[in-house]
Parts: structure tokens; C-alpha cells; sequence
């Protein structure tokens, strides 16, 4: 498996350019990360986050300078959050499933909250006053990539304990587009599906079945995201939904509206 097949779905926050300044993002795609992200925040407003998978870590810088950081773990559902005052935000987004190794927290200890940096990122005591000094995007990228350098994939071909087992089934599921069956997953692995979602539920707090979803829901992000289809109907079965109304229902679920009324917020922004 290339890196460019893994890597093939760009999982996205679709709400910061619609609900922030100053949007700025650079992709990465190599060594665990989607990419970098830098915005500022719009005091009062609510900023709207959909599932997407990841586990960011999240640097805010108030106007003062001064600067807080956190890792985020992924919502499952469609949430909202609000900033009272301004601040400026660097984020670096991790793939979906992704577990970085510099981490002392499992991914279901992260679900849905924020931790304080310090307390789960095993780093140098220099790396956050480092952080602190930086001021622009590029800036702040070089330092995290400094001192972070992350290893490459797991080699899921033979001989699976519990952390190669969870690895193997969140490829499987990304490279599928959140389409593949879960009893499909017995056959690739050579493991019980009951197994598998014992050990996924253990480390991710979900279920694979909900990783699917979040996949797939993505990916019908980016399909909106490229223009309105010209079948709604053949674009939600291309997308593994039974049909428009389940496409309608989850896509609603996770993004707090519908797909149409979605594709009419991208065109009047």
C-alpha cells in the first residue's frame, strides 16, 4: 500500500472557513499528518466541528502572546464551541485513526475533549517555550516538525498483535471510504468480528462501525466539496449509503444540516 492510496481522502473542518478569519492551511500528507492549520477565531460566534476522525494538537494564542496548548480527540457527532475572546489558533490534524507514538494517552481517553498538552505529549520541556515564541504559520510548522518527526506505518502483512490488528482494520476501513463490511474485515485480519470491535472499541472508545461512518461521512464531504453532483440519488449509492434518505439522515447527523443546504452555504460564501 503506496502512501498516496492511504492517504487518498484529505479529512476536513469544513466549518473553519465559514465560522473563523484569517483561515490558512498547508498540507502535509506524509508521516501520520493531513496537514497544518492556522485561524482566528470570532468572539461570540460559535465554531461548528463535524467528526472527522483525527486527534488534533492545538496551539491558542491570545492577543497578550501568551499561549495555551492542547490535543483534541475526535467528536462523534455534530458539536459546537465558542470563544469568548479572540485567539489565534495553529493546529496540526493527524490522519484518521491516526495514533501519534509521542502520545501517553490512548484515542478513546482523547473522544470528544481537549487535554492539556503537557499532561499527554511526551516532549522536551524546550518544545512548548519554543512554541510560544513562534509567530507566524511557517514558523510554528518548523518547530513542531523539529521535534516530531514521526515513524512510518506498520508493516499489517503478518503476524498481528492487538496494535497491528487495530492499525490493519482503520486502513482497511480508509481505504475503502468507510464502505467495507465489518464481516468483510474477519477475512482480511483472520480474526472474529467479535475481537475486532472488542479491541477497537478498547483503544479507539468507539466502534469500527462508527469509524465507517465518520469515514464515509467524509468522504461525501469532499464529494460536496467538489461541486454540486447531478444525481443526488446515484451520488449517495456511489458513496455506500442504501439509499438518498440514509445519505440525507447521517450526512445531517454529523453535520448538523443537509447536504443540500450545505452545498447553498458553499455557493453564497
Amino acid at each position: 500500500m503506496t502512501d498516496e492510496s492511504f492517504y487518498a481522502l484529505r479529512p476536513t473542518q469544513p466549518y473553519f472557513s465559514f465560522d473563523t478569519t484569517n483561515y490558512k492551511q498547508q498540507d502535509h500528507l506524509r508521516d501520520g499528518i493531513s496537514h497544518f492549520y492556522q485561524f482566528c477565531t470570532i468572539p461570540g460566534k460559535k465554531l461548528r466541528l463535524v467528526p472527522d476522525g483525527c486527534i488534533d494538537i492545538l496551539f491558542e494564542y491570545d492577543p497578550e502572546g501568551k499561549m495555551e496548548s492542547y490535543v483534541a480527540g475526535t467528536k462523534i457527532l455534530f458539536e459546537t464551541e465558542e470563544y469568548r475572546e479572540p485567539r489565534e489558533i495553529f493546529g496540526i490534524r493527524f490522519m484518521p485513526g491516526k495514533h501519534p507514538e509521542f502520545l501517553s494517552t490512548k484515542t478513546k481517553e482523547l473522544l470528544g475533549t481537549k487535554h492539556k498538552t503537557e499532561q499527554v505529549l511526551n516532549c522536551d520541556s524546550n518544545f512548548l517555550e519554543e512554541m510560544a515564541r513562534q509567530h507566524s504559520f511557517s514558523e510554528r510548522i518548523n518547530v513542531f516538525t523539529k521535534h516530531f518527526p514521526i515513524p512510518g506505518k506498520i508493516n499489517r502483512q503478518h503476524n498481528f498483535g492487538k496494535k497491528e490488528l487495530l492499525q490493519a482494520v482503520k486502513e482497511f476501513i480508509y481505504e475503502s471510504s468507510g464502505k467495507i463490511k465489518i464481516h468483510d474485515l474477519e477475512e482480511k485480519t483472520g480474526y472474529t468480528e467479535r475481537y475486532i470491535n472488542k479491541i477497537f472499541i478498547e483503544e479507539m472508545g468507539f466502534s469500527p462501525k462508527t469509524f465507517c461512518k465518520i469515514i464515509q461521512f467524509q468522504k461525501a464531504l469532499e464529494t460536496l466539496n467538489s461541486g454540486r453532483p447531478k444525481n443526488m440519488t446515484e451520488t449517495s449509492i456511489s458513496l455506500g449509503y442504501y439509499d438518498q434518505s440514509q445519505f440525507i439522515r447521517d450526512f445531517t447527523k454529523f453535520c448538523g444540516t443537509t447536504p443540500l443546504k450545505y452545498l447553498k452555504m458553499k455557493t453564497q460564501k
